[in-house]
């Protein structure tokens, strides 16, 4: 049975994991032909469901014959989820998560935009979003009155005092942003390191590895120079 045969349990649980979609209703769901729907970041499929829970799938706009159909398997901007789950790299992604992480980020971490989703380092122009300004400012305002006031102008919407609170702090708050990005790079140099000498034949993922590697050095790359 399956539960004797760990190959066969591997198998079963990449099929599901890798091929079954979401449903409203928090269930989860393997669609024949619907899984074979190609990734990208722009996409022509569009994806619902039936009042009798059947999938259904449409075309958003005219698809020319020969092209293919692709759907998004989630957040296009972190690649590196997406590399770790299905195993391709999406090099169409825009960015990548800052990799700034946080186990068991707060509320009010959350709430100031901590978001793999929105945390973002931009590739093409090294430019880096808005929250993660704010979630490292809250970080380096722990003890300090200000965070608050910092946090109470986030949830009212007081851009004004967002930006003077930012002004204030922008050194500090550019010099962590600056040693993330100096810390993180040395990391995945030496990480990276660690392949040379490697035989392909025993590590046949390793060029796609290198190449993940490879597209988040750039984008750290990219903004380190806009700093």
């Amino acid at each position: 049975g399956i539960k004797r045969n760990k190959e066969l349990a591997k198998f079963a649980f990449a099929v599901v994991y890798t091929r079954g979609f979401p449903t409203p209703d928090g269930d989860f769901r393997i669609v024949p032909l619907a899984d074979m729907f190609n990734h990208g970041t722009e996409t022509e499929i569009v994806s619902t469901y039936d009042e009798e829970g059947n999938y259904c799938a449409y075309t958003s706009r005219d698809v020319p014959a020969g092209s293919p159909l692709r759907m998004s398997y989630g957040d296009s901007t972190n690649p590196s989820s997406l590399f770790a789950k299905y195993g391709f790299l999406d090099e169409t992604a825009p960015g990548t998560f800052c990799k700034i992480m946080i186990n068991r980020p707060s509320q009010e971490l959350i709430n100031m935009g901590y978001d793999h989703s929105r945390m973002l380092f931009y590739k093409d122009t090294g430019a880096v979003s808005e929250e993660v300004w704010d979630v490292l400012l809250f970080q380096l305002l722990e003890n300090n009155p200000d965070q608050q006031v910092l946090y109470q102008a986030q949830m009212n919407g007081d851009a004004n005092t967002k930006r003077s609170i930012h002004e204030k702090y922008y050194p500090q708050t550019y010099a962590a942003l600056q040693n993330h990005v100096d810390s993180f790079l040395n990391d995945l140099d030496v990480l990276s390191g660690k392949a040379a000498g490697k035989d392909i034949n025993e590590h046949p993922r390793l060029p796609l590895i290198m190449g993940h590697n490879e597209f988040v050095r750039n984008t750290f790359m990219a903004v380190k120079a806009n700093l």
